[in-house]
């Protein structure tokens, strides 16, 4: 005996495209693909660095010419969108609490880009910048 069939709604494929939330949401993850790619990139310098300064040149090179310029770019909007949009959030996915007290979000989120600063302030003298 059969019984009756479930109701399933039809949810057009771009559903999300109307909502601003999960509009973001989706960018924020599309994201993640750029954000791979840079780390891929920088892997792939190392690997050039490690095989001597013929490869590292041709990496540079390949860096300089305009798709690479291009990429680097796009790669750093997609970074930057990513990591505020990750900020934004922090305080919602790692709330901290102080006895029964919740720390304001505005205060978790400034945490974020206060270690974001120091952290780039430290790389670029250790580099020598």
């Amino acid at each position: 005996m059969k019984g009756p069939t479930p109701w399933r709604p039809e949810m057009p494929t771009f559903w999300w495209l109307d909502r601003p939330g999960y509009l973001r949401y989706m960018i924020r993850e599309l994201t993640c693909v750029w954000v791979g790619a840079w780390v891929g990139m920088a892997i792939v310098g190392l690997i050039r660095l490690r095989q001597g300064p013929n490869a590292w040149e041709g990496f540079l090179d390949t860096l300089g010419s305009a798709p690479g310029i291009i990429f680097q770019f796009v790669a750093l909007l997609f970074v930057l969108y990513h990591t505020v949009s990750w900020f934004r959030l922090a305080p919602s996915t790692m709330p901290v609490w102080i006895g029964e007290t919740r720390m304001p979000s505005g205060w978790i989120e400034l945490a974020h880009y206060a270690a974001w600063i120091v952290a780039s302030l430290f790389i670029l003298y250790w580099v020598g910048v």
